[in-house]
């Protein structure tokens, strides 16, 4: 009726995030080594959608709450604070990443390239 894909994925940080944005999304620090962090690992959602023929048997709301179900459980044994997707420029996918708490990430975007969005996890998300 319905899929998703998780997946391990580098987060690129764009240039333009400051030293106290990277240390928001490190959790710790914004450099290592004296060197500014450049990339952070994150969990993928690498697609997320569902069956046309089931559609009215789903909504994409159960298929969200399944999908954070189960980058839970591996976050339990895996650790890792950030889960990542990208979409399309699309109202409707921006809306509704939002409401689960994605942000868009602030860079500079080409015109057809996928905008990413970012959720840090929260001791909240984690109970």
């Amino acid at each position: 009726m319905a899929y998703f894909t998780l997946a391990i994925q580098v987060l690129k940080i764009p240039d333009e995030f400051s030293g106290n944005k990277i240390k928001k999304l490190d959790g710790f620090s914004s450099k290592i080594n004296g060197k500014r962090i450049t990339e952070i690992p994150a969990i993928l959602i690498g697609q997320l959608g569902k069956n046309d023929l089931y559609s009215s048997k789903i909504t994409g709301d159960e298929i969200m709450q399944f999908c954070f179900s189960k980058i839970l459980e591996g976050q339990e044994r895996l650790g890792g604070r950030i889960i990542m997707l990208e979409c399309k420029n699309i109202e409707y996918l921006k809306n509704f990443y939002r409401k689960y708490g994605f942000d868009l990430i602030d860079k500079d975007y080409d015109n057809d390239e996928l905008l990413q969005f970012i959720k840090i996890l929260t001791e909240e998300d984690l109970i």
